[in-house]
């Protein structure tokens, strides 16, 4: 089955579920450009710096991980965020096995639905940070909607609904 085939077919099997269908990957797009997000700094010629340290910053925190072995190359890369995460947070469970947390479900379903839409692995991971902080910060008491119970994608189609809801709907151009 090709990746337009299941999109298509999933995009028809939320609307009959009753979730309403999101284009996650243009609304990410639009959300980037607006750079609601707070992700790029507001002077263009300070990014390619920043995007520099925020990448050596990534492979620094990579690389204590891997160092405490708490994650290794066979690790999934979205565990890898979260376990990234954890230790920047100072959430760092002693042990990786663990149980998880609810909002640690959460960042999982949003870091492996971003893995689907952002290629570099270091975007991905800082894309994935700043909205799930975001979620965090703003939307705190709505969260508990979206755990475990529902797949990754309703649970990203769920933050990005309510993420339109109390920021407004951005226009799609075509």
């Amino acid at each position: 089955m090709t990746e337009d085939s299941q999109r298509n077919f999933r995009s028809v099997y939320y609307e009959k579920v009753g979730f309403r269908g999101v284009e996650e990957k243009k609304s990410l797009e639009i959300l980037l450009k607006d750079d609601r997000l707070g992700i790029l700094p507001p002077h263009h010629e300070s990014h390619a710096k920043v995007m520099m340290y925020r990448k050596e910053q990534y492979l620094d925190v990579l690389h204590a991980l891997k160092v405490v072995r708490f994650v290794s190359d066979a690790t999934p890369q979205a565990e890898v965020y979260l376990r990234m995460y954890q230790l920047e947070s100072g959430k760092l469970p002693r042990s990786p096995s663990f149980p998880l947390e609810p909002d640690d479900e959460v960042f999982l379903a949003i870091a492996k639905a971003m893995e689907e839409m952002v290629e570099d692995s270091v975007d991905c991971y800082w894309i994935t940070r700043r909205f799930v902080n975001q979620l965090n910060t703003k939307y705190r008491d709505s969260l508990p909607q979206l755990i475990p119970q529902d797949s990754s994608d309703a649970i990203v189609s769920k933050a990005i609904d309510l993420w339109h809801k109390h920021c407004g709907t951005p226009v799609h151009s075509s």
